[in-house]
């Protein structure tokens, strides 16, 4: 189940980029908000596009190259979200002060290598896009 936030927030950006597009698609803004985000690289792949925007492939080829930044946005944020959790961490009598270090250290070298690995993907990712689209 999506968190009841990131399902408003992704129905909010739907609705403000469809509007954008002037085509307020209100179908899709009520498929994101039933059915979660996960439907959002769909809607990219299908949405109407701006002047001077085009699209490259079939629909699967776009639903996949659309899927990809979706997820690296949602890794991007389940990063920050864990990350913050754990520097936040309250103060608990039942943890040792060391041991609290230990987790602030460990998310901070956990971010630090996700964030190196979602940049390596992003990089290979483009480069693979490149040689297919030509």
């Amino acid at each position: 189940m999506w968190p009841r936030w990131l399902r408003a927030l992704a129905t909010i950006w739907v609705a403000w980029d469809s509007k954008n597009r002037k085509s307020l698609d209100l179908f899709w803004v009520l498929v994101v908000f039933l059915l979660g985000p996960l439907l959002i690289p769909i809607y990219m792949a299908i949405r109407p596009l701006k002047e001077n925007e085009t699209r490259k492939g079939g629909l699967l080829w776009n639903i996949f190259v659309n899927a990809e930044q979706f997820f690296i946005w949602l890794a991007g944020i389940a990063i920050a979200a864990v990350f913050a959790e754990n520097f936040t961490m309250p103060y608990d009598k039942n943890i040792a002060e060391i041991k609290r270090a230990e987790i602030k250290a460990c998310s901070m070298i956990g971010a630090l290598m996700l964030l190196l690995v979602l940049g390596l993907e992003k990089v290979l990712f483009s480069r693979f896009r490149r040689q297919i689209e030509g």
